[in-house]
């Protein structure tokens, strides 16, 4: 089975309402602002994974600043999971900042969201290392739920999005601070992975794992394969930050050069084993 970790889903309306939004929420207008910037819909995903031989895709949510924001796309994300069950697996988004969120986020863990993300602390103004990133760890692991960040290089290009989320060394922080919590570092995890070959970084977040979401934006073509050097192939899912890129291209590019094993598990097996706790 082949799984994409990391896709995006708006609701059809909140494509439309675009401009109001963007109005109020300024992390959003950074992203999606332009009407350039695609905002797609459960066919839209569904129509890309038949196309392109993918089995799964991973639906998050956007780290919206309001709580009605929040709500609508957690019922959208919700919905279209419960309409395409092997197709979609949802991530609720919630904002710690609000009074409150945890209901939120405990109404999405019990209507069948299998984590959180893609979180953006620094967008919506919490701590993830002070008390609301401890309760939003705690109220996870008690799920057995995953939270997937958004991690951001701090060297490099600028590009819309690149702020709000952890750097390499906030990324392990958070990781360690709980770590029978499944963490995922979007983007390669901004480099962290680097640091892995640190003994007692590596033991110290034995939950910490990487997508490849967007890479081919960010790094040159063999930067997937040297992520599964650094940090395992055990630790490493495909992602391809739908519908800012194509699940099929990505995932030709982030099995290039690896061999059957860490392809299979890069691929599938690691997100369904590790993030979606599919024993099967």
């Amino acid at each position: 089975m082949i799984v994409d970790a990391h896709a995006h889903l708006f609701p059809p309306a909140q494509a439309r309402a675009r401009e109001a939004i963007a109005a109020r929420d300024a992390g959003f207008a950074a992203i999606y602002a332009s009407p350039r910037a695609d905002m797609a819909g459960a066919p839209e995903l569904l129509a890309a994974l038949r196309a392109d031989g993918v089995d799964l895709a991973v639906a998050l949510g956007f780290a919206f600043a309001a709580a009605r924001d929040l709500a609508e796309q957690n019922e959208y994300l919700l919905a279209a999971a419960a309409e395409a069950p092997a197709a979609i697996a949802p991530f609720a988004t919630v904002n710690p900042a609000l009074r409150g969120w945890e209901r939120e986020a405990r109404r999405a863990l019990a209507a069948g969201a299998r984590g959180f993300g893609e979180l953006r602390p620094g967008d919506q103004g919490w701590d993830p290392l002070g008390a609301e990133g401890r309760r939003l760890a705690a109220l996870a692991g008690d799920a057995g739920a995953a939270l997937l960040w958004h991690a951001s290089e701090p060297v490099g290009h600028a590009y819309p999005g690149k702020a709000g989320g952890l750097s390499p060394t906030q990324l392990i922080e958070v990781a360690a601070a709980a770590p029978a919590v499944a963490m995922v570092g979007a983007h390669l995890g901004a480099g962290a992975s680097f640091y892995l070959a640190m003994p007692e970084v590596r033991g110290a977040v034995p939950n910490l794992l990487f997508d490849t979401a967007a890479a081919s934006l960010l790094y040159e073509p063999a930067s997937v394969a040297r992520l599964v050097e650094a940090a395992g192939r055990d630790r490493v899912l495909f992602g391809s930050d739908f519908p800012l890129r194509r699940p099929g291209a990505e995932l030709r590019r982030a099995l290039a050069g690896l061999d059957a094993e860490a392809a299979a598990a890069v691929s599938g097996g690691n997100a369904r084993a590790l993030l979606l706790r599919d024993r099967r």
